[in-house]
């Protein structure tokens, strides 16, 4: 019998969803005519998210690994991600806010090419000492931009007097203190605990198809059976491990506002 709900979301904004056998659930709006293609790839992993525990060890990581991860998540082995897609003609970008962080680019060309760009460097996450300390460098000139704004600093000062616990009161970028704590073992717990596929969409709209999407899938190993969210144990994750204190009703209710984060091109 098919999901009622999938089959309403179908019906009322003519998406095609399906959920794979990796876990990961796929959104795709075809739109015949349009020239081009927009694609997210998003995990539900976002500033809040600083406590939880995985294979049977508590992990507390400091404030600002999500959009660091964000960060680093455009360089591997071969190089910077960017420059792939400037050789696809994409326009890339991605974004971190509270409660998610999101890989995204449009494209209206190689539309293959870009997919795999993005899938490979999310599904393959590379970091070194070397290159943490670098990166650490850029973020800290960032944060110290956002300093300067007035309204940043603004919405973190009232989120810092409403909120005495939960992380919310905390910059999404972190501090250059906090993330200069930062180490390739807190950004591979993080991957491994939240860039699974059962806690991550893959949505695409414009011109391409659910079958062209799914075959993208295919090519990185999407399609095939993985544990949900294994190495998260059941009933461990508790973002900031202050969901049933009496800042949480007001955080989520922040939350739905749809209160986006930082946006980034690298920079």
């Amino acid at each position: 019998m098919p999901d009622t709900k999938q089959t309403v979301l179908e019906q009322a904004v003519a998406d095609q969803w399906k959920v794979l056998p990796s876990g990961l659930t796929v959104l795709v709006r075809p739109m015949p005519g349009y020239s081009s293609t927009h694609v997210i790839f998003a995990t539900k992993f976002g500033s809040i998210d600083r406590d939880f525990r995985l294979d049977g060890k508590e992990v507390h990581l400091p404030a600002g690994v999500a959009h660091f991860l964000e960060h680093k998540m455009f360089e591997d082995q071969d190089g910077d991600a960017f420059a792939k897609y400037a050789k696809t003609g994409a326009n890339a970008n991605a974004f971190t806010s509270f409660d998610r962080t999101c890989y995204l680019f449009t494209a209206t060309q190689q539309l293959d090419e870009s997919l795999d760009v993005l899938l490979g460097m999310v599904t393959h996450p590379y970091f070194t000492e070397q290159t943490i300390a670098k990166e650490q460098g850029i973020i800290g000139q960032e944060i110290k931009m956002y300093d300067d704004s007035p309204d940043w600093r603004l919405i973190t000062g009232l989120f810092e007097c409403l909120y005495h616990e939960h992380p919310i009161r905390s910059d999404i970028a972190g501090t250059v203190e906090s993330i200069a704590e930062i180490t390739p073992e807190m950004l591979y717990d993080s991957c491994k605990a939240f860039y699974a596929p059962g806690n991550m969409v893959l949505a695409a709209a414009g011109n391409t198809t659910m079958e062209q999407i799914l075959a993208a899938c295919e090519r990185h190993g999407l399609m095939e059976h993985r544990g949900c969210a294994a190495a998260l144990e059941a009933g461990a994750y508790d973002p900031g491990s202050h969901r049933e204190n009496a800042d949480h009703a007001g955080v989520q209710a922040l939350l739905r506002c749809r209160l986006q984060g930082r946006t980034t091109a690298c920079g």
